[in-house]
C-alpha cells in the first residue's frame, strides 16, 4: 500500500508579520528607487508584485501565528489564495458583465454597486468551501484564517491589476510615481476590505459546519452574513461617488435627487471641494471600516467560546 502524502501545518511566528513588512517595504521601496532613477521597465513587475501582495501576505501571516485551535496546510492555504486572485477574480469579473445592468439611473448605479458586492463575495465564499472541503477539522478561528487568506489573495491580484491599469493610463509622465499611489492607497485599505469580509463570512461557513460530516451547510448565520458583508463591500464601492455628491451639496453646487457614481463631478473640482471630499470620502471609509473591524472582534472572540453541544 503506498504512503499517504504528509500534510504539512502552517506555522508562523508571532513576530513574522513584522519580518514580511519590514523586509518587503525595503525592497518595495528599493526597486522604486532604482526604476525611477534607471528608467528600466523590467522592474516595472516587481513593483506591481510587491506593491499588490505585501500588505495582503503580512495581514495572513498575522492572523496564521494566532490560529491555535484548528491546523490549516500549507496546500489549503496556497490553494484558497491563489485560487481566489485567479479563478475568483476572472469568474466575478465575467459574472459582473453579463449579469449586471449598465443602464444609468438611480436603480442602475444601486443595482450596480451592490450587486458587484454580492458577486464577489458569493465568488470567494465558492473558493472558499472549495479548498475546506476537505478539512477534517473546522473551527471558527480557522475559519476566519482561512476566509481572510481567500479574501487577500483577491485583494493582492485585483490590486494588481488596478497598478498595471494606473502605468497604461500614464506611460508617459512617471508611471511609477503613478503606481506607487495606486498601491499606498490600496495597501493602506486593504486590511479592512476583502480580507474583513471574507474572514467575516469564512467564520460563519465553519460555525455552520464545525460538527457536520464532510459538506458545508446554508444557515440564518450564513445567509445574515453573506448580506452583510455584501452590504459593506457594496457601500464601500458607492462611497466615492456618495462623497462628490455630499460634497456638491455641502458646497453650494446643489443637492441632485440621483444615485451617483464615480464620474459625477459636473466640473473641475476647486481646491475647497477637493478637501470637502476627501473629508467626507475617508471618513466614510474610516467608518465602513470600524463596522468591519468590531464585526470581526466579536466573532473572534465568540469562536473562542466551548461549542454548545445539544443534549441527547
Amino acid at each position: 500500500m503506498a504512503n499517504q502524502p504528509v500534510e504539512i501545518p502552517v506555522v508562523a511566528g508571532k513576530r513574522a508579520w513584522r519580518a514580511v513588512l519590514l523586509v518587503g517595504l525595503l525592497v518595495w521601496v528599493l526597486a522604486a528607487g532604482v526604476t525611477a532613477v534607471t528608467d528600466d521597465e523590467i522592474l516595472i513587475p516587481t513593483l506591481f508584485l510587491i506593491g499588490s501582495f505585501l500588505v495582503p501576505i503580512t495581514v495572513v501571516t498575522f492572523a496564521l501565528a494566532r490560529l491555535d485551535d484548528c491546523n490549516l496546510t500549507t496546500s489549503v492555504v496556497l490553494t484558497g489564495f491563489l485560487a481566489a486572485g485567479t479563478i475568483g477574480v476572472v469568474v466575478s469579473a465575467v459574472t459582473e458583465i453579463y449579469l449586471l445592468p449598465t443602464g444609468a439611473g438611480p436603480v442602475g448605479n444601486a443595482l450596480g454597486f451592490f450587486g458587484v458586492g454580492l458577486i464577489e463575495e458569493v465568488s470567494k465564499g465558492a473558493v472558499l468551501v472549495a479548498v475546506a472541503w476537505r478539512l477534517r477539522e473546522r473551527t471558527v478561528h480557522g475559519g476566519m484564517v482561512l476566509g481572510a487568506t481567500v479574501g487577500a489573495g483577491f485583494s493582492a491580484f485585483e490590486s494588481t491589476g488596478y497598478a498595471f491599469y494606473a502605468y497604461v493610463q500614464h506611460t508617459d509622465d512617471h508611471p511609477e510615481l503613478n503606481i506607487l499611489q495606486t498601491e499606498v492607497t490600496r495597501a493602506m485599505l486593504a486590511p479592512f476590505g476583502h480580507l474583513t469580509w471574507t474572514a467575516l463570512l469564512g467564520g460563519a461557513l465553519f460555525a455552520a459546519t464545525a460538527r457536520a460530516n464532510g459538506g458545508f451547510r446554508f444557515t440564518m448565520r450564513v445567509g445574515w452574513t453573506l448580506a452583510g458583508v455584501a452590504a459593506l463591500h457594496g457601500i464601500w464601492d458607492a462611497t466615492y461617488g456618495w462623497a462628490i455628491w455630499m460634497t456638491q451639496g455641502i458646497t453650494g453646487s446643489g443637492w441632485v435627487a440621483d444615485w451617483p457614481d464615480g464620474s459625477y463631478w459636473e466640473e473641475v473640482p476647486t481646491p475647497r471641494e477637493l478637501w470637502v471630499f476627501h473629508v467626507m470620502y475617508d471618513a466614510a471609509l474610516a467608518l465602513n471600516a470600524l463596522v468591519g473591524i468590531i464585526w470581526v472582534v466579536r466573532s473572534w472572540r465568540h469562536g473562542a467560546r466551548p461549542a454548545k453541544h445539544p443534549r441527547p
